[in-house]
């Protein structure tokens, strides 16, 4: 039998890879972006960056952030957070730019379709992963350090935080006369994502 800790690394490993699959089919499917990712992608296109490299800033950032409100040394769990937000970029960029860049979307319902695949896998695993505690990411973690601070639960406070984004992106948009990064895609994920997060990280706290 394999060790419960080790099969929850392993299932933890699984959900990470899952997670950037999940963002990666959402950019692919042109739609739209959740908050966080069109937020992410006006910034990597004003700074002519790779997206990846800007999601590693943008975690760098909000764990900084958490480590100030903890009021607390880092210890082992967050130089785990910081090597897994360093690896989620390279993951999200290899998705992106080597594995799905020739990939041709020629029909609307398809690229409907892959941005929901995108979305449920994406926040799914980003549940699970936070449930079991092993692979933390800095924004989630916020999420549900302010959540204990303030007495809300993990969904009410990320959709707070994907309002801001969305102000952000818009305002990004029209200061810079950019292209639109939301869509149809972005309501979708506005309602939903918050949702699907906050339901997987109960239901991985139950059974796990």
């Amino acid at each position: 039998m394999i060790p419960q800790q080790t099969q929850k690394l392993l299932y933890s490993v699984l959900a990470f890879l899952m997670l950037g699959l999940g963002i990666s089919l959402q950019i692919k499917a042109g739609i739209g972006q959740s908050m966080f990712n069109a937020f992410s992608l006006i910034l990597a296109d004003l700074f002519n960056l790779e997206l990846g490299t800007v999601l590693n800033f943008l975690n760098i950032l909000f764990l900084i952030i958490y480590l100030i409100i903890r009021r607390s040394h880092i210890n082992r769990r967050d130089i785990i957070q910081i090597a897994a937000t360093i690896v989620n970029g390279y993951i999200v960029n290899f998705y992106i730019y080597i594995i799905l860049n020739h990939l041709i979307i020629q029909t609307y319902f398809m690229n409907v379709l892959l941005f929901m695949i995108g979305l449920i896998l994406a926040s799914l695993s980003l549940g699970a992963i936070l449930a079991m505690e092993i692979i933390q990411f800095p924004l989630e973690s916020l999420c549900i350090l302010l959540g204990q601070k303030f007495g809300y639960n993990l969904a009410t406070i990320r959709m707070r935080f994907d309002i801001f984004f969305f102000v952000s992106t818009l305002l990004l948009t029209l200061v810079f006369n950019h292209s639109l990064y939301i869509r149809e895609g972005t309501l979708i994920s506005f309602f939903l994502l918050s949702k699907l997060i906050g339901l997987s990280y109960s239901f991985h706290k139950k059974h796990l």
